[in-house]
Order: C-alpha cells, then sequence, then structure tokens
C-alpha cells in the first residue's frame, strides 16, 4: 500500500511558522514559508479537475534575522520531522534542497536544517557546515543518518527556536565566507549541548 506523504512535515512547519510570526511581532526576524509551484490540471472541457507540483521550493524557509551589531542575517532552512525513532537519514534531503543551502550559506546567509523528533519531543538545528560534513562523509560511506543529540546539532526549544542564530551566527555560515576562519571556538563548544 502507497504512503501518502503530501503533509509529511506539516506539524513542525506549522509550530515554525507560528514562532516566526512571534518574531516578526518583536522585530527580531522575517522568515516566510516558500511554497511549491503547482501546475493545474484540466479536463476536456476546460475545468481544473487536479493540480500536480510543477516545480518544488527550493526549501521550506527563507528570510533574514536581526544580529548582533544591529544587521540582517539572511537565512533559509529545511524542517524535516522523524515520527519514531532516533534518527535523521541524510537520504530526507532532496540533493535541491543541500545545493540551495550550499548557495546560500557560501553567500553569507545562516543554512541549516531544523529537525523535530516527534517521538521525543525535541527538536535540533543542524548548521549547514555540519550538515556539509556529514553529507561528504555519508557519500564515502560514512554515517547515513543523524542521531537526535548528534554533537552537531543544537538542541532548540519553541517559540525560540532561532536563538542560536541569532546569538552566534557565525557557526551558521560557510567559513570561506567569514575570511577562511571556523567562528568562536568557545560559542561552538557551548552549543554542543542544549541551550
Amino acid at each position: 500500500m502507497k504512503r501518502n506523504t503530501a503533509n509529511r512535515g506539516r506539524a513542525l512547519e506549522e509550530l515554525v511558522e507560528l514562532s516566526n510570526e512571534r518574531y516578526r511581532q518583536e522585530g527580531l526576524a522575517v522568515i516566510h514559508r516558500v511554497p511549491a509551484a503547482w501546475l493545474p490540471i484540466r479536463d476536456g472541457r476546460g475545468r481544473i479537475v487536479s493540480a500536480k507540483i510543477e516545480k518544488k521550493a527550493a526549501v521550506d524557509f527563507i528570510g533574514h534575522a536581526l544580529v548582533p551589531g544591529g544587521r540582517a542575517l539572511p537565512l533559509a532552512f529545511e524542517a524535516k520531522e522523524v515520527s519514531r525513532g532516533r534518527r535523521w537519514p541524510l537520504s530526507r534531503l532532496e540533493e535541491h534542497q543541500f545545493r540551495y543551502l550550499a548557495d546560500c550559506a557560501r553567500t553569507g546567509a545562516a543554512a541549516f536544517v531544523l529537525i523535530a523528533f516527534w517521538e521525543y519531543g525535541r527538536f535540533f538545528v543542524l548548521p549547514f557546515p555540519v550538515l556539509e560534513e556529514k553529507m561528504d562523509a555519508h557519500r564515502r560511506e560514512g554515517a547515513a543518518s543523524v542521531p537526535l543529540g548528534d554533537p552537531g546539532t543544537i538542541e532548540i526549544f519553541f517559540p525560540h527556536y532561532l536563538d542560536p542564530v541569532l546569538r552566534w551566527p557565525e557557526l551558521f555560515i560557510q567559513a570561506a565566507v567569514q575570511g577562511g576562519q571556523k567562528g568562536d571556538a568557545h560559542a561552538a563548544d557551548q552549543l554542543t549541548g542544549s541551550l
């Protein structure tokens, strides 16, 4: 039996959207969900009877956030869910999504994957530089998933899921953009656990 996956991820996206409205009201961030482009399918009389995705969205969310120093930092992220279990398979990130996050990170945007482990009621962000390392390792026959609480992830809490980006944006941007430096080592050490 084929499973319907059309609404997979919707619960997490709704949680993010509620938080985004709060960030907007507080003047800290403006973030929008990126819709997919739909193509209507018409019957012989020209009536719309169905629709199919014409073009997938690059990622789920894009926008910008106000970071220390009063500057606006562009950001892009994909929201992913694990309904049961302690591992998020890297294969659930499509190649076009990875490429888009890579392009964003290399041009100075904060890029990451937000992962919900619903069975445990815990949420994590996976900064792009860490995601890239994991994908490179996976392509060389390395680990195929990111376990709950992986040292490269940062646990977050709603409605303040953007706190790590607002506090330590350098952890989410490609090192080449930062002048070849990997960011503040002290901040990275602090974030290996929960916020």
